[in-house]
């Protein structure tokens, strides 16, 4: 027999696994390990400053938390999310009941799982590309809360909704 399978020269030491199959397994398993580590489990950083939608610190609030600021009747509020080395930030949002959210996600890394964005309840995986801003519409429930994961759920944070 000729070819890449032929019994001979295409098994070794790898328990009758052809050679090319057993270096793709390797690769494989060396990839999974390197973007595992790549992830890592996504709090609040320590001492974070809470951001508003704007971007800017708000005093006194909790840490790696922002609470977008109000948008005219009839306008969804406006929440930005980076993904950086320490994963979503930040990882909470405090939102009214009912009121329409944006969730504006951009990735700032390169090495991260964080190349896409599951939100619970929206059942379109959003591909994030490094540098650019991907809009993710909501509307919040009347109470609780709306995850928000990477791909491989090791990095998360969620949209809170205030009591009234």
């Amino acid at each position: 027999m000729k070819g890449p399978l032929a019994p001979a020269a295409a098994t070794g030491d790898n328990g009758g696994m052809p050679r090319n199959a057993a270096a793709a397994a390797a690769l494989a398993f060396s990839l999974l390990l390197s973007a595992s580590s790549a992830c890592k489990d996504a709090g609040p950083p320590p001492g974070a400053a809470a951001v508003s939608a704007a971007g800017t610190q708000a005093s006194g609030a909790a840490s790696g938390t922002a609470r977008p600021t109000a948008a005219a009747p009839g306008e969804p509020v406006v929440a930005e999310i980076s993904v950086t080395e320490k994963g979503f930030e930040p990882a909470r949002i405090e939102v009214k009941a009912a009121q329409p959210l944006v969730l504006k996600f951009t990735r700032k890394v390169e090495a991260t799982c964080a190349d896409a964005v599951d939100v619970q309840g929206d059942p379109v995986r959003h591909m994030l590309p490094l540098g650019r801003t991907v809009e993710v519409k909501i509307t919040p429930p009347a109470s609780g809360e709306v995850a928000f994961a990477c791909p491989m759920k090791m990095l998360h944070g969620a949209v809170v909704v205030l009591p009234r």
